[in-house]
Parts: structure tokens; sequence; C-alpha cells
């Protein structure tokens, strides 16, 4: 199945039951891999989690433009937070299997390590919020000084990316060098 790293689908269980996940899979792999949170408010996460092996979905596309151009080598900081990681695990493993040697640099904001995901795999700068405090402009200036030299990315719920995308703004980054994605309805 072809797909650019970063890219998403939708994921149909039923007619009445379908979610948007974004592939945490890289193309280099021979897998097609979504990453979720359980919830157990959401019917959706319920049914999904209830599916078997040999259990049939329907899947639609890949769609999204939130992806990693090998082609641009500019120097990236992305900044994940919760979920939001999945794209970057994408990327960053596409990065590695492609001896791309892109300049990437991952932020990871999460409360607590063991309530991340892939952060045993990833060569990531993890920020738990729950015993360091929340990434802000010190804490950015001081764990990657060439901020401003570098393109942002940014993915998470949609307070952490609004936050993210003001923060670089006021640390001077003009609005093209400011990407983001927001993950609503985990």
């Amino acid at each position: 199945m072809a797909y650019q790293p970063g890219q998403w689908m939708y994921v149909r269980l039923t007619p009445d039951l379908k979610h948007h996940f974004t592939i945490s899979s890289s193309p280099t792999e021979d897998l097609l891999q979504f990453t979720t949170m359980y919830r157990e408010e959401s019917e959706y996460k319920r049914a999904l989690f209830a599916l078997k092996v040999g259990d049939t979905v329907d899947i639609n596309g890949p769609f999204g433009d939130f992806v990693l151009d090998p082609a641009d080598a500019g120097p990236r900081l992305f900044i994940a937070g919760g979920i939001g990681i999945t794209p970057f695990r994408s990327m960053l493993k596409y990065n590695q299997d492609q001896n791309l040697n892109l300049p990437l640099i991952l932020l990871y904001s999460v409360k607590t390590k063991s309530e991340g995901a892939f952060v045993d795999q990833l060569a990531a700068i993890i920020v738990e919020t729950a015993t360091q405090g929340r990434l802000d402009e010190v804490k950015v200036s001081q764990l990657v000084p060439d901020f401003i030299t570098r393109t942002w990315w940014i993915c998470g719920p949609p307070v952490l990316v609004e936050a993210f995308v003001s923060l670089g703004q006021k640390m001077g980054l003009p609005p093209e060098k400011i990407k983001s994605e927001e993950f609503t309805g985990y």
C-alpha cells in the first residue's frame, strides 16, 4: 500500500462507526500500523478494541499533506503532545530506514513516560510535564538552541498546537516556518 510518512486514513468498523487515524508505521515497513488510546467513553474505541484477529474493517485513504518530503533537507523541530506522536514516528522511522539523515529533532511532551507512545523506540527529547513542567520558551531554547533555524512541525491536541504556534511566533518564527496538525476526538 502506498502512502507518505505522516498521512492518515479513515477506519470504518460499521456503517455508523468511522474514525480517522494517522498511520504510525513507515512506508518502509511491511505493515500498516495505527496507534490510539483506549477510552471507555468512546463507542468507537470500545468496538475497535473488541475486534478479533480475522475481523474486517473498511479502510479509506491515505489523506493529508502533513508529510515528510525527503527532498526538503531543511532542519525541522518536531513538537508532539500525547498521541500526536504518530505522524512523527512514521517520519522518523522513514528517515532512519532510508538513511536520509535529515536534520530532525523531536520534542515529545507527555505527562509521564509511561503514558507516552514509542518513548523507548524514538530518538527524542522527552519532557515529562508531571515532573519537569510544560514546555515553554526557556525549555525550548535550552533543549534546541538552534530553534530559530528550524521549521516547527507541531502535532497533538488542539490546545497544545495552538500554544506552540503562538510560542513559535513569540520566539520570532515567521508563519511559513510553522506547520501544524491538530488531533481531535482521540
